[in-house]
């Protein structure tokens, strides 16, 4: 694999109880490139991402981020998670504060901005996405759209290495996934590094570099976007996008 591996996970399983989700995973995600995870439900997609910045503890195996081993005991997670945004599929914003206090809180207590500091950034950002009118407003008065926008600008604030996105469309209306997926396209373009978890296969057949097919807790098929659409190899890949397609 060419370039430089941002992350690399080695042999990733996770238990739940005695159900086993991810049997044993290992790959790489090079900086600045996009890759997209789709699989059926239950294959464990979205344990798995959870798993690349420990809002799930893997059950065995390694996650290295930057070469650091951030599954050892001796890392400090919150440090290692400051450079990995993630952006939810319902939104997750503070009900009680309004957009801008939703988008400067984290990083004037966490990366120790000055508040006009962060004000300034988030006021930027909001303007790039036609949303500076909105800063004042509360997420109750938003749409779904709107509210995932500002989610992932939330997690732009914090100058992420790496963003994960667990589904971010999918509790969305169909007329507002357009709006959400224009700023990811935004994204990939400007060479942030992404793994998104997505039923949105036209989308990641556009704007990924790399494809996985997670089914059964294991990668079944991982390839470039070309060629995972055009010419799968496994029967159950095969099968899967005949059935989404």
């Amino acid at each position: 694999m060419e370039g430089k591996s941002i992350i690399r996970v080695k042999d990733l399983k996770k238990n739940f109880g005695d159900l086993q989700v991810l049997k044993g995973i290992s790959t790489e995600f090079e900086a600045k490139k996009v890759v997209s995870i789709i699989g059926p439900s239950g294959g464990g997609k979205s344990t798995f991402l959870r798993c690349l910045n420990l809002l799930e503890m893997p059950s065995s195996g390694h996650i290295y981020f930057n070469n650091v081993d951030i599954c050892s005991k001796n890392v400090d997670i919150n440090v290692q998670r400051q450079k990995i945004g993630m952006v939810f599929q319902h939104f997750n914003l503070f009900n009680n504060m309004n957009v801008i206090k939703n988008l400067t809180v984290a990083p004037v207590k966490i990366k120790g901005m000055t508040q006009d500091e962060a004000m300034e950034k988030a006021l930027e950002l909001l303007k790039r996405l036609g949303l500076d009118d909105k800063a004042d407003s509360f997420p109750s008065q938003l749409s779904g759209g709107q509210k995932q926008r500002i989610a992932i600008l939330r997690s732009l604030m914090m100058d992420p290495e790496v963003m994960l996105f667990d589904e971010p469309t999918s509790a969305l209306d169909p007329e507002m996934i357009g709006e959400v997926l224009d700023v990811m396209k935004d994204l990939a373009e400007s060479g942030m590094t992404m793994i998104i978890v997505t039923h949105e296969m036209r989308f990641a057949r556009e704007v990924s570099d790399r494809v996985l097919f997670l089914d059964g807790g294991l990668i079944d098929e991982d390839r470039s976007a070309s060629d995972f659409f055009n010419d799968p190899h496994s029967p159950r890949l095969i099968s899967f996008l005949n059935k989404v397609l």
